[in-house]
């Protein structure tokens, strides 16, 4: 089976399992394919823990689901319709695929308590020295200017936060040997819409991020960050070694 004809398949599963099973007969009427070629390829997704038949249906978990949407992107699939037929969670672990994809380490739902309330990042993602706090909108509609300023006005003020008292949030635990940190906030959008900036914030489609972390470096000068210089770590206490003589 052609690769082509294979992403086609992972794609309409992932629109066709959202929130329910799929009949392999509803697939089938999507897909130009015969019944064998089709069951075949089932078969295959079935062994690789893809996807699960149970009498003529296909269910997929939301982890199911994500490793689909991976392996549609690695066969080439276009990464706007893929990321449409995903949820809000799946959304979000698919924005922090991509991170990871380069070179980042990602916390998602990453929640922090500061100035007497608690407060949530969708995706944390690092890479020395950078931090990258992403505010993930599953906008069903266009983009207005009006939305877009209050939501990067928000995001603003929680990534203020997050940068004063980053020394007292859990994210220390995985800083320990860093001497300064930039924290960088991020929009990402469902949206298939051209790059924006709201006051030096950028926001950014899921079908540009990969190109957009490709030229991250390029890009930082202009955006809005917080640069955090952390404490030199502790020295560890001398032990005396007793002889006897």
């Amino acid at each position: 089976m052609s690769s082509v004809l294979k992403r086609e398949i992972l794609v309409s599963l992932l629109s066709l399992t959202s929130g329910e099973p799929a009949a392999v007969g509803n697939l089938r009427a999507v897909v130009r394919v015969t019944g064998e070629v089709l069951n075949e390829f089932l078969d295959q997704l079935s062994f690789e823990g893809l996807i699960t038949q149970r009498g003529g249906l296909i269910e997929a978990s939301q982890r199911q689901r994500l490793d689909m949407a991976v392996r549609a992107v690695q066969l080439g699939a276009d990464f706007q319709r893929v990321c449409r037929a995903l949820g809000w969670l799946e959304f979000e672990e698919m924005v922090s695929y991509v991170f990871e994809e380069n070179g980042y380490d990602v916390s998602r739902r990453f929640r922090f308590t500061a100035e007497n309330r608690r407060w949530e990042i969708d995706v944390l993602a690092t890479r020395r020295p950078l931090i990258v706090c992403c505010e993930c909108k599953h906008w069903a509609r266009g983009l207005g200017n009006a939305t877009a300023k209050k939501t990067v006005e928000t995001h603003l003020e929680k990534i203020r936060v997050f940068s004063e008292n980053i020394v007292e949030t859990t994210a220390m635990q995985s800083l320990k040997n860093w001497r300064r940190v930039v924290v960088v906030p991020m929009i990402m959008s469902l949206m298939p819409t051209p790059i924006k900036l709201f006051e030096q914030v950028p926001i950014v489609s899921i079908l540009a991020l990969p190109n957009f972390l490709g030229k991250f470096d390029g890009y930082l000068e202009n955006l809005a960050k917080y640069t955090v210089e952390l404490p030199s770590p502790k020295p560890s206490p001398s032990q005396t070694v007793l002889r006897r003589r």
